[in-house]
């Protein structure tokens, strides 16, 4: 039984009644003892109640061994005589989603005999379906050669983000934990995928006229959406809304004057008479009665909805350097505790922290956590940070200096990884690079940023001859001999700092390695605008112009001479 509980989306323990009592819509059929889609005279629940704390309606004390099991057993015949029309709105949906996303790995979760997935399937996507009816996932395989997964969602075991698109069509009703199973969804989805739901919307105007003998009460139903608290769940998951789809119903005028049957008649009558003249029943009838929500989200990334499963091995290394870690850190207080949680301790021997006039409690949590605290009077950008940062780890003795950003989009666990060419002798820089083995797609980069991260890369590689794949990554371990050769201090204040100790390593003739690196994208962690973001790919050019010059002996740029050269 899904009997007392708190609410799914708030968590609230608060309800107040909404239906009580079973009521049929109708006395000209008895009530179906089992379950079929295409059935009109189910059971109504006992309890339906609307909670207190966000209004989200569910029912109590709902058969939960009996609705799984009538799943399972289900068979609908009456189901495939809609072929022609279900087909025919699963078109019109496939061309909604398809102006957001082309083709991919399509997961259809309630995919009933699978109509849908065949529609999808002539369009060029890759189809998979999940459905705990026998009778389906059979009648899937057999007649369209469709692979349907038999079971429930909790029963259900996809890697993670291998689909670009998760679809549910009156489904998550069923559902007894919507919550967990779209969690569990938004695992499953790659970084740009998208979610499709369509439910029944209670707060309908057909709903409010009809009340318990609307269609879209029955036993069946667990949970009651309306357009604000299906919203507000997918917002709590990890997916923001990205349009509402109206798709209308097509059906027969037969099966219109059917489902139609116990309901006033007012409604009924015009379905009744029209059907008498389909004497074929070849006519179809495209309505929408606007009591369906049909939503299509993306998953998007929030500090509390990323982590990372990977466990990495250090190196072997005996030589034991003194490894300090630096962290220009604005306004981090959010992720600045997850960030240090992650250093390894073991192999760090000092964690430093430049606060750069920070407007929330960065320094005062850096405090707590027992780090070395600089402190800007005033803001001097991203680069004067990094300047200040270098200077005080060379004050203390520093000989190998990893930057770590604090907003938590670099994972420092892979600190033993990023300093072991370095100790070894093989490179005297190491960066981490978000372009290798695919990690920044993976870890949600814009695909707008990916693209034009790998374009400036490209052009920077060409200009100084090298082979990075990244330029860019805030993640990097520096030699402290290196950073006491080159004049990092002439460099800029802002972003275009990275590239520019960049050019200075390499007409340093110092060795620069990479290594793949996983990152966090989430809504609270740092990031360049998009005009911010053009206005620095100008300055690279610039940058890279004055290399290219200064290369040929036309300009001098003291900049990338070693500081002995300019002290004699």
């Amino acid at each position: 039984m899904l009997g007392k509980m708190n609410c799914n989306l708030c968590n609230s323990p608060d309800h107040v009644l909404v239906y009580k009592g079973s009521e049929n819509i109708s006395s000209l059929k008895p009530i179906s003892s089992g379950y079929k889609i295409s059935e009109n005279y189910l059971e109504k629940p006992d309890k339906v109640v609307r909670c207190l704390g966000c209004g989200l309606i569910y029912a109590e004390d709902a058969p939960l061994k009996k609705i799984t099991g009538d799943y399972s057993e289900m068979v609908d015949g009456d189901y495939l005589k809609e072929e022609r029309g279900r087909r025919c709105q699963a078109r019109q949906i496939l061309s909604q989603i398809e102006k957001v996303k082309r083709g991919g790995k399509l997961l259809d979760i309630g995919c009933g005999p699978g109509f849908f997935l065949d529609e999808a399937k002539k369009r060029g996507w890759r189809v998979l379906g999940l459905d705990p009816s026998a009778w389906a996932a059979d009648y899937a395989k057999k007649n369209f050669g469709i692979d349907v997964r038999k079971g429930f969602i909790e029963d259900a075991n996809f890697p993670e983000a291998v689909f670009d698109g998760i679809m549910m069509n009156d489904v998550i009703e069923h559902l007894s934990d919507p919550k967990a199973a779209l969690a569990k969804m938004r695992r499953w989805l790659k970084n740009d995928g998208i979610l499709y739901i369509s439910t029944p919307d209670i707060e309908s105007f057909l709903s409010r006229l009809l009340r318990a003998k609307w269609w879209g009460i029955n036993q069946y139903h667990l949970f009651y959406f309306s357009r604000k608290t299906l919203g507000e769940l997918l917002g709590v998951v990890g997916f923001r809304k990205h349009s509402y789809i109206a798709a209308p119903r097509i059906f027969s005028l037969r099966y219109w004057s059917e489902r139609l049957e116990g309901y006033p008649a007012y409604i009924s009558a015009p379905f009744n008479i029209f059907s008498k003249f389909d004497k074929s029943g070849d006519f179809l009838l495209k309505i929408n009665l606007f009591d369906q929500i049909g939503i299509m989200a993306r998953k998007i990334h929030r500090l509390d909805t990323v982590d990372f499963e990977t466990q990495y091995e250090a190196p072997a290394h005996s030589k034991k350097e003194k490894v300090t870690v630096v962290l220009p850190a604005y306004n981090a207080e959010r992720t600045l505790e997850r960030t240090v949680a992650d250093i390894p301790k073991e192999i760090v021997s000092e964690i430093i922290l430049v606060d750069d006039k920070s407007r929330d409690d960065t320094v005062r949590i850096a405090g707590k956590l027992g780090l070395v605290v600089y402190k800007h009077e005033k803001n001097t950008g991203y680069g004067g940070n990094q300047k200040t940062c270098y200077d005080k780890a060379i004050e203390q003795d520093a000989e190998i200096i990893v930057m770590v950003h604090p907003d938590y989009q670099y994972d420092p666990r892979i600190i033993p990884q990023l300093i072991e060419p370095i100790q070894s002798g093989r490179a005297d820089a190491v960066f981490g690079s978000r372009m290798m083995k695919g990690g920044a797609l993976e870890g949600g980069m814009p695909l707008w940023k990916h693209n034009a991260n790998v374009l400036l890369t490209a052009f920077e590689n060409v200009m100084l001859g090298t082979y990075l794949t990244e330029y860019h990554s805030g993640f990097r371990a520096y030699s402290a001999k290196l950073l006491k050769t080159i004049d990092y201090k002439a460099n800029s204040n802002g972003f275009l700092f990275d590239t520019e100790i960049i050019v200075q390593i390499l007409a340093n003739r110092f060795k620069i390695e990479e290594i793949p690196i996983r990152t966090r994208y989430f809504e609270e962690a740092s990031s360049i605008g998009f005009w911010p973001s053009v206005g620095y790919g100008l300055g690279i050019v610039k940058v890279m112009l004055a290399y290219f010059l200064y290369k040929k002996g036309i300009l001098r740029y003291k900049a990338l001479e070693p500081i002995s050269s300019l002290l004699s």
